[in-house]
């Protein structure tokens, strides 16, 4: 039998604003024409945290990572090409580039980025491709965000 003693109302108000913070997302990505607006919903699902500061430095690790890994692999796309052997060393590229910078934390959603990037077949230039992706996270990120910051109700003293 499952126990359901940890399922408190605030985990209950935590998942039904992810839950909003994901449709939210995906909804204003199609009024955008976004090709990808599921990455908004993605990104807004993995920031979301119970407090505004804690989604926040989710949220900047997650737009830093997306940025450097868009960059990277929109070079590589547009000066190598997309075969295996450049996408292992635009990985590679783009993890020491975070390493270097300090971005500890951004190295791993850097990489994923030019995985996404250069292994899904894109129709476009390299720089819209990794533009759209950048955006779809910035935008995930601004609705988690903005989610967050609504206040859980308080359960009444009785």
């Amino acid at each position: 039998m499952i126990a359901f003693r940890n399922l408190t109302s605030t985990a209950v108000a935590q998942a039904i604003k992810t839950g909003i913070a994901a449709v939210v997302s995906v909804y204003i990505a199609g009024l955008l024409n976004l090709p990808q607006g599921y990455w908004a919903a993605i990104t807004a699902i993995v920031v979301m945290q119970s407090e505004v500061g804690a989604t926040f430095i989710a949220s900047r690790d997650r737009l830093v990572g997306t940025a450097v890994g868009a960059v990277t692999s929109a070079l590589f796309l547009a000066f190598v090409g997309d075969t295996l052997p450049w996408f292992a060393v635009a990985v590679v590229v783009t993890i020491l580039i975070c390493q270097w910078a300090g971005l500890d934390q951004s190295y791993r959603l850097a990489g994923v980025t030019v995985a996404i990037i250069m292994l899904i077949p894109h129709a476009g230039p390299p720089w819209r491709v990794a533009i759209h992706r950048f955006i779809e996270v910035a935008l995930g990120i601004v609705i988690a965000l903005g989610i967050t910051a609504i206040p859980l109700p308080r359960r009444q003293s009785s």
